[in-house]
């Protein structure tokens, strides 16, 4: 996706609209209201799977002045029945916490199942600061918070349009993540198909320094970028290789131009002695990309 993510504010009310814009939202959402309610049921009552249709309006002059059609669904299987129906994008949006409802890889999955049927991806669900820079690596549409005060919704600007360019010049800091160990199915030999193993990763990132003390999410590399990346490692089957993780493993977390270079351990913790593994530090200039 070539242009940023944008941050969107469900809004209950034209006062509400006009101070999230005025804080710097790129749209406000709001639901749409029946003409003639079914049997006087509220919205939110209705069948589980039925998307419901909310409207967004942007503060961008740049952008479309129509509303644009929206269609919030609660469920990733929901996303069926909202083909052919004109919306300009879905908002997956469980009404928990999006991150507790689903997995990271599952969330990819729905903006990329999105994308194939030509409507934007946009994540709701109780979404946090700290979510942003997590939902930022699948490349949504739009993140869609609730009730979000006006500092807050700087801070997530802020972290949405931080500069990702890689900058050779920069002084780094590292980031630490140490004995994350996550079931895998791994291995090589025909009995080790049938089982999981627990793997132990240890991942140190070479990251642009910030300017000055950091106070603020928006001014740090969230280790949760790395965390995350290991899930989703495991989310996608079986591997054969522990050097396959690793090399995988820094290709993504390099595709982040504050991130100047890796050192990835990965052990297996359930055959031979007490680990056994491989360790590998990539840069920019010696990723294995294939």
């Amino acid at each position: 996706m070539s242009r940023r993510s944008r941050l969107a504010v469900a809004v209950g009310s034209p006062e509400e609209a006009r101070q999230a814009l005025e804080n710097g939202a790129d749209l406000v959402l709001a639901p749409a209201r029946r003409e003639r309610p079914r049997f006087a049921v509220p919205d939110r009552l209705a069948e589980p799977d039925e998307p419901e249709l909310l409207f967004a309006i942007a503060g961008d002059e740049t952008m479309p002045a129509e509303p644009l059609r929206v269609a919030r669904i609660r469920s990733l299987q929901a996303l069926a029945g909202v083909e052919g129906g004109g919306y300009a994008a879905v908002l997956l949006d469980p009404e928990r916490a999006l991150l507790r409802v689903f997995t990271l890889e599952q969330v990819a999955g729905f903006v990329a199942a999105c994308a194939r049927a030509g409507v934007e991806a946009w994540l709701g669900g109780a979404l946090e600061l700290p979510d942003v820079p997590r939902l930022l690596v699948v490349r949504p549409g739009a993140l869609v918070f609730e009730g979000l005060d006006g500092e807050t919704l700087a801070a997530a600007g802020r972290i949405v349009s931080a500069d990702r360019r890689f900058d050779a010049a920069a002084p780094t800091d590292r980031v630490l993540v140490t004995n994350f160990t996550v079931p895998f199915q791994i291995g090589a030999y025909g009995f080790e198909h049938a089982r999981t193993q627990r793997l132990r990763f240890c991942v140190e990132a070479d990251v642009r320094r910030p300017g000055g003390v950091p106070r603020r999410m928006d001014e740090v590399y969230s280790y949760d970028i790395v965390t995350d990346a290991i899930r989703r490692l495991a989310e996608r089957g079986h591997t054969d290789l522990v050097e396959t993780l690793a090399e995988e493993l820094a290709a993504e977390l390099l595709m982040d131009g504050r991130v100047a270079a890796v050192t990835v351990r990965v052990e297996k913790l359930d055959l031979g002695p007490e680990a056994v593994g491989i360790e590998i530090r990539r840069d920019r200039d010696d990723r294995i990309t294939a």
